[in-house]
C-alpha cells in the first residue's frame, strides 16, 4: 500500500474526519465521503489546507474527484505547492 508522505496532511485529514482517527497510516485509497467528508467538512478541509500549506486551490480543482480519496487530494495539493515554489 502506498502512503501519503506528509504527517501534517494526515493530521489535517484526521482532525476534519474523525472516522480516520484509528487508521495509521491513512489509507490513500480510502473513500473520503465514506469517511464523513460532507460539504461542510470539504470547506473546512480546503481552508485548513490552504492556510497550512500557503496555497490556493484553483476553481477548476474544486471537484468531487479532487476530494474523493486522500491520494487524489494529496496529488492536487502537491501540484499547487510545486506551482507556488516556481
Amino acid at each position: 500500500m502506498t502512503t501519503i508522505p506528509d504527517h501534517d496532511f494526515e493530521q489535517l485529514l484526521r482532525s476534519v474526519l474523525p472516522r480516520l482517527a484509528g487508521q495509521d497510516p491513512v489509507d490513500p485509497a480510502r473513500d473520503l465521503k465514506e469517511a464523513g467528508l460532507d460539504s461542510m467538512a470539504t470547506i473546512e478541509l480546503l481552508v485548513r489546507l490552504e492556510d497550512t500549506y500557503g496555497v490556493e486551490f484553483p476553481e477548476e480543482t474544486l471537484t468531487a474527484a479532487t476530494f474523493a480519496t486522500p491520494a487524489a487530494l494529496w496529488g492536487v495539493l502537491r501540484a499547487q505547492r510545486a506551482a507556488v515554489a516556481r
